[in-house]
């Protein structure tokens, strides 16, 4: 366990009225410190409930004390948790005699979990986890958060680099021991289990986008020109009256947002001003954002009149606002003829573009879009994926230890084990810096600012 002098306590639970808040601390001198409050000290893992005393005495509040003796704590460390009602003054008071002694400071942000990482009771990825479960928003990122938290990508990392390590083992025996009699099958022993490691990890990076998709959501932008219905569209979605909606062209003139949850997954849906070619400096500038969204975009989604004669023209425009995924939604399919819908039919079959002709007004479409846009955004087996890969050093790191290993089995072992060898530590090393063993102070620097202080 890393030996850290310095004893930190911060309050776990958000400030404010409430009926209880929770104190934590931890290091050397945790347990110590209900004697700072005129209670005997606590020993081992336990619960005691006390009156805390002030300096002068008198009771302060009626408490719940929690104990946890080090290496058997969240941090690794002695860990005490006060327990006490959620006053202003109560806890004023409390942290007011915590910041009076020389044996304690105040933590900062994340430091609870920095010392679970140093002292070995959490690596990277699971710390990741824990930062991704407080963020957590919809049900699906706090299933994948909480199955990172227990080692759903940090389990079959340590599996794979334990297996690198002893074949890169065998290899330096082979190197070493030249001269000596070795296992004529060692060498198809070495290549079938780099092969089979190299499988396993290019089925983990196949499916590396859909746990960064969960974690992180899409960016959907409505595009398309004045009085095609962006704003009925995002409004049927929302359920509300998100966006003001008129016949008036370039109502919209700056950019509206709303979130959905789509399977789990959070969309950030923006409608934006409607194109044309006509229009005044304020309407130029809402058209200008709105080609910068589009840039920006994730996903877009072209919305055109479907009784418009020009459509064609307004959807060769538009497509090439961005270069993301795009659905073209044909809006006001009420006010189309037989015969423009026969147009529009046969302009789209057979072609690339993915297409939905609906009237956005109609009860029913609102569902009908989210149902395509969720075929479209969200892989149907999100959720069944055996290994979660959220972020994109995840797939970095996998990424080069498949690569280091593929290029190791370019090198014959008769003629260069020592290359093989040198890609074998690469290898190891991509998958040690996934899970914090190497060369990773700046990225914790990063990782450790977002979190709240009292975890």
């Amino acid at each position: 366990m890393t030996q850290i002098k310095e004893t930190i306590y911060a309050m776990a639970t958000p400030p404010g009225r409430s009926a209880i808040a929770v104190i934590r601390i931890s290091g050397a001198f945790a347990l110590q410190v209900p004697g700072l409050f005129g209670q005997p000290p606590l020993a081992g893992r336990g619960m005691r409930y006390a009156r805390l005393q002030d300096r002068q005495g008198a009771p302060l509040d009626e408490v719940l004390l929690l104990s946890f003796a080090g290496p058997h704590s969240a941090t690794g460390e002695d860990v005490l948790e006060i327990h006490c009602h959620g006053s202003p003054a109560v806890l004023a008071g409390i942290i007011a005699i915590l910041a009076g002694c020389d044996q304690l400071r105040a933590a900062e942000a994340g430091e609870f979990s920095r010392r679970t990482l140093l002292n070995g009771k959490k690596d990277i990825t699971e710390i990741e986890g824990l930062a991704d479960l407080i963020e957590a928003e919809t049900d699906l990122q706090r299933v994948q958060a909480l199955r990172q938290m227990q080692g759903a990508l940090s389990l079959p990392a340590a599996d794979w680099r334990g297996r690198i390590l002893k074949l890169l083992s065998q290899l330096e025996a082979l190197i070493d021991f030249a001269d000596e009699e070795l296992p004529p099958d060692l060498a198809e022993h070495l290549d079938q289990q780099a092969d089979q490691l190299i499988g396993e990890l290019t089925g983990a990076l196949a499916g590396a986008g859909s746990g960064e998709l969960v974690r992180q959501g899409v960016r959907l932008v409505l595009i398309g020109p004045a009085n095609a219905g962006k704003s009925t569209t995002l409004n049927q979605l929302a359920g509300r009256a998100a966006a003001i909606v008129s016949d008036e062209a370039g109502t919209t003139r700056d950019i509206v947002e709303l979130r959905l949850d789509v399977r789990g997954v959070p969309v950030w849906i923006a409608d934006t001003a409607g194109w044309r070619q006509a229009g005044g400096k304020v309407e130029a500038e809402g058209i200008r954002r709105a080609q910068n969204a589009a840039a920006d975009a994730d996903f877009l989604v072209i919305v055109l009149d479907a009784s418009a004669a020009n459509w064609p023209e307004q959807l060769a425009e538009l497509q090439g606002w961005g270069s993301a995924g795009k659905l073209v939604l044909l809006n006001k399919a009420d006010q189309a003829t037989a015969a423009e819908k026969a147009r529009i039919t046969a302009h789209f079959e057979g072609g690339e573009l993915d297409w939905l002709m609906l009237s956005m007004q109609q009860d029913g479409a609102a569902a009908q879009l989210e149902k395509r846009l969720a075929d479209r955004l969200i892989p149907q087996n999100i959720s069944a994926a055996d290994t979660l890969i959220t972020r994109r050093r995840h797939a970095t790191a996998l990424s080069e230890a498949c690569a280091a290993l593929q290029a190791g089995q370019t090198h014959a072992l008769a003629s260069a084990p020592e290359l093989r060898a040198e890609q074998y530590r690469r290898a190891a090393d991509a998958l040690g810096r996934l899970a914090g063993k190497l060369d990773v102070e700046e990225l914790l620097d990063q990782i450790f600012s977002r979190f709240c202080i009292g975890k």
